[in-house]
């Protein structure tokens, strides 16, 4: 049967609608690009980009997740890099140059300082006595506080946050009663993670910012930062740290890559698996690793650094993806799970599990 236009006015439109279908599918057609060794990026230098329409991802899927991420009140940016190359940039605030607040993404950063001091034999492991840094404790249970129980939040150190306007931060932070024995609980404490880069300070002789700077930033690409520090001059172990995206995802793909750049150990591939393992079990699929949060997705293992408001990143090996995003620092409620749920319900989901993994 064929159908019968009794004038061009209609013929017309109906012509454009199908020339508009066929250029979006087209659109979305998948396209190979050569492969790269996603595995073995230099990562100081700029990211390649990509496709959405590349082979491994749903585009549609895809798009309309970014989308709906883009809709959420709060959002300022999101990047994704798969295979090694960036498919998603997109902004609702700032650009590529734009120093956000990661607020408690900082957390993992400092992870990542104590396993390349313990790769340097600075620190023997992180199982040692915080009583070896601060020797004017007299609380014996403070004393048998460990590093590793400051990594999982198991410490019992009070979670008060006006440590960064104390003359003394380590003395104030030590000196609240602690909420439960150390190793016994798990309970959040910025605090106690900043008594971390204390012991950095008093173990290196440098600070947080300038141990990152030589041992991790600058072996990266990482050198547009801010860093707040406290009034004795040591930066914020719970949060302060100011990026940009492209270098929230660089930190990821260095996970990634099990530690590595082009080649080169910047921490050992033990110290990866090990810090963003699941070491405490909220559920059967959530957890926490060393200041890493840990979850599954279809039985993947999957880890995150998260902070406050809705800032992450996230890095799924088994699809060889990475995720940053960035927002508010003044979310609307319940703002940060919508995020999280978009990303790895849908976002995650986008992307196939490479055939070479």
């Amino acid at each position: 049967m064929y159908l019968k236009f009794r004038n061009k006015a209609v013929f017309q439109p109906v012509l454009l609608v199908c020339f508009l279908v066929l250029v979006s599918c087209d659109d979305y057609q998948e396209e190979n690009e050569p492969v790269l060794d996603w595995q073995n990026l230099e990562l100081s230098e700029g990211w390649q980009k990509g496709k959405i329409n590349a082979e491994g991802i749903d585009p549609e899927k895809l798009d309309d997740a970014v989308e709906q991420v883009k809709a959420l009140e709060g959002f300022y940016g999101i990047g994704i890099v798969y295979k090694g190359r960036l498919v998603i940039e997109e902004y609702s605030f700032g650009d590529k140059d734009t120093q956000f607040p990661v607020w408690s993404v900082t957390k993992s950063f400092i992870s990542a300082l104590f396993g390349q001091m313990i790769d340097q034999g600075l620190l023997k492991d992180e199982f040692i006595s915080i009583d070896e840094f601060f020797p004017q404790l007299t609380d014996e249970t403070k004393k048998l506080i460990t590093v590793s129980q400051l990594l999982t939040m198991t410490s019992g150190i009070k979670d008060d946050l006006s440590y960064m306007y104390s003359p003394t931060p380590s003395s104030y932070i030590l000196g609240f009663e602690l909420d439960f024995s150390p190793g016994s609980w798990w309970a959040y404490t910025s605090a106690g993670t900043h008594i971390l880069s204390i012991i950095l300070n008093k173990k290196t002789n440098e600070t947080a910012n300038d141990y990152a700077m030589e041992h991790l930033f600058s072996k990266i690409g990482i050198t547009n930062y801010k860093w707040e520090a406290d009034q004795q001059g040591n930066h914020n172990g719970g949060y302060g740290l100011y990026l940009n995206l492209q270098d929230m995802l660089r930190f990821g793909h260095l996970f990634l890559q099990e530690g590595k750049s082009a080649g080169q150990e910047i921490i050992s591939p033990g110290w990866v698996n090990k810090s963003t393992q699941k070491w405490i079990n909220f559920n059967s699929s959530d957890g926490y690793g060393y200041l890493w949060w840990t979850t599954q997705i279809n039985s993947e293992h999957v880890y995150y650094a998260a902070g406050y408001g809705g800032q992450y990143i996230m890095v799924v090996p088994t699809r060889a993806l990475v995720i940053a995003a960035t927002s508010s620092s003044r979310p609307v409620a319940g703002y940060g799970n919508d995020l999280r749920s978009i990303i790895i319900n849908e976002i995650v989901t986008s992307f196939s599990v490479p055939i070479d993994n």
